[in-house]
């Protein structure tokens, strides 16, 4: 759902305005009269909101989709038409669907009172901006920007030189210097138009107790949110991609770096340098060894090691018997 302290919807616009200039095709009969009023990821979505499917290993996303419309792949069209969704045919369903976004979404104007606490310490150099909520003894060092918006928990530390935008922060948090949360996630499409990034239109959601080390970034979700639970702990340079799901009591050590959508359990152990594919879920309990490259889902409290990361055991194996041949 769109947070509408962020962001600014526009009255609904006919289906026909909205993609006049795109190089797509509308199944017979299909009514470019409907309105839209916004832009949704494809499960969950609503009737008013217009969506995009181009991946057949998700089409279990189809089974709770109720949009109006959707942009959508020709070998995939018949299945969004059983929908009762109306199937606009493209050969770039994702790159279409970005280019509309900016017709339906808008930044949120910045206005409207802040909630600031008496007991907050904001260092003069700071900047507050409009409509933020900031609890009691909430600290903020020099040189941090807080944007329009922005909520931040009591007894949080925000050290120096951060950034905080389109996101939401627990109480007893630490970030700390040079940490970028709610910035836009890495995403570019192409059509016949060219290349574009896509827009983020969610935001990051952060537990209790979480600390955020030194120049690590934590992206805003693409339509949905990007959320950290309660007591998840990230060391300096650390990358949460968009959309990234992270339970509680997690923690990763530095340069772990997490692509898009992935979903990780409660109570799980990254070693450095760490690195995930995009939407690959990790199971509670779970440890990566140091420099691990995941390529595919982790079981629950299971430990796996290398590139591509196999259970640990396996992988020392397979080190011990290259050692073996080596020699020989």
């Amino acid at each position: 759902m769109i947070d509408q302290r962020f962001y600014s919807l526009p009255k609904p616009k006919p289906l026909g305005d909205l993609i006049a200039g795109l190089k797509v095709e509308t199944l017979d009969g299909a009514v470019l009269d409907e309105l839209i009023a916004s832009p949704s990821a494809l499960a969950g979505s609503e009737p008013g909101q217009i969506t995009f499917f181009q991946n057949k290993r998700r089409k279990d996303q189809l089974e709770t989709a109720r949009a109006t419309a959707c942009f959508v792949s020709s070998k995939l069209a018949e299945a969004v038409a059983e929908k009762n969704i109306l199937a606009i045919i493209s050969d770039t369903p994702r790159a279409h669907f970005a280019r509309i976004c900016n017709d339906l979404v808008s930044p949120a104007s910045q206005q409207g009172e802040s909630e600031i606490a008496a007991s907050a310490d904001i260092h003069p150099t700071a900047i507050i901006g409009s409509g933020v909520s900031i609890g009691e003894n909430v600290r903020i060092g020099p040189y941090s920007i807080v944007e329009h918006g922005v909520t931040i928990g009591a007894g949080t530390k925000i050290d120096a030189h951060v950034t905080l935008s389109y996101c939401q922060i627990g109480r007893d948090c630490r970030i700390k210097p040079g940490a970028v949360i709610g910035g836009s996630g890495f995403g570019v499409a192409g059509d016949e138009n060219g290349l574009l990034d896509i827009p983020h239109l969610g935001r990051v959601i952060i537990g209790d107790r979480v600390s955020v080390g030194s120049q690590s970034c934590i992206d805003r979700g693409q339509l949905g949110d990007t959320g950290l639970g309660n007591d998840v702990k990230l060391d300096n340079f650390v990358q949460i991609a968009h959309n990234v799901q992270i339970g509680s009591g997690t923690m990763m050590a530095a340069h772990v770096g997490i692509s898009g959508s992935c979903i990780i359990g409660s109570n799980c152990q990254f070693g450095g340098r760490v690195g995930l594919a995009d939407h690959i879920t990790v199971g509670d309990g779970a440890t990566l060894a140091a420099n691990a490259g995941v390529m595919h889902d982790i079981p629950a409290g299971e430990m796996y090691s290398g590139i591509p990361a196999i259970p640990v055991r396996e992988h020392m194996r397979v080190i011990s018997a290259t050692r073996k041949l080596v020699k020989k």
